[in-house]
């Protein structure tokens, strides 16, 4: 093979790389520009209308001073809206008592919510401190659970016992410590 054949063939190997970096390149700016699109009003609206709903039905501030929406995530489904609420709990005078407190502030909140209609699931996450194991505290999830249209559309809220919500929603996790 002849140098000059050599160096096309490096110079055809170097543009190839070089097609392909920038292809991909731009497909990642696109991508990125895509998944950073300002949300839209109508996500704002509802956000702003299920932070009400909470505010309204288990108060703005939990009783260990914390504001009680940590955070509401809302996307956009083929059913409608599904909805992420990630809330401080209140303190109880025992676990039970927490746990017990928990489950009636989640109907409370699911009955506000249920009613309105383009919400599909509803994800609630309880925050709660829990010593770690460097035996610092940090808020951390210790209860989660998912309820869909189907399901809250079937239920009478007023006339749930809380002790059953466990037994009425999907993908129900508990931390260990609600059971200390």
């Amino acid at each position: 093979m002849k140098r000059s054949d050599t160096n096309h063939s490096y110079r055809k190997k170097k543009s190839l790389l070089s097609f392909w970096s920038v292809t991909i390149a731009v497909i990642f700016i696109a991508i990125g520009g895509w998944l950073l699109k300002p949300e839209s009003q109508e996500a704002k609206n509802l956000k702003n209308e299920l932070n009400i709903i909470v505010n309204e039905q288990v108060g703005a501030i939990s009783n260990m001073d914390k504001t009680r929406v940590s955070n509401i995530v809302v996307s956009k489904s083929s059913g409608g809206w599904d909805v992420e609420l990630s809330l401080n709990a209140d303190k109880g005078f025992t676990m039970i008592s927490t746990k017990q407190m928990m489950w009636q502030n989640a109907i409370k909140i699911l009955a506000g919510a249920s009613e309105i209609d383009q919400l599909n699931d509803i994800s609630l996450s309880w925050i709660y401190p829990v010593l770690n194991e460097q035996k610092s505290v940090e808020d951390k999830s210790v209860m989660s659970f998912r309820v869909d249209k189907t399901t809250r559309d079937q239920l009478i809220w007023g006339n749930i016992e809380p002790s059953v919500l466990p037994d009425l929603v999907f993908d129900y996790e508990e931390h260990p410590i609600l059971s200390e």
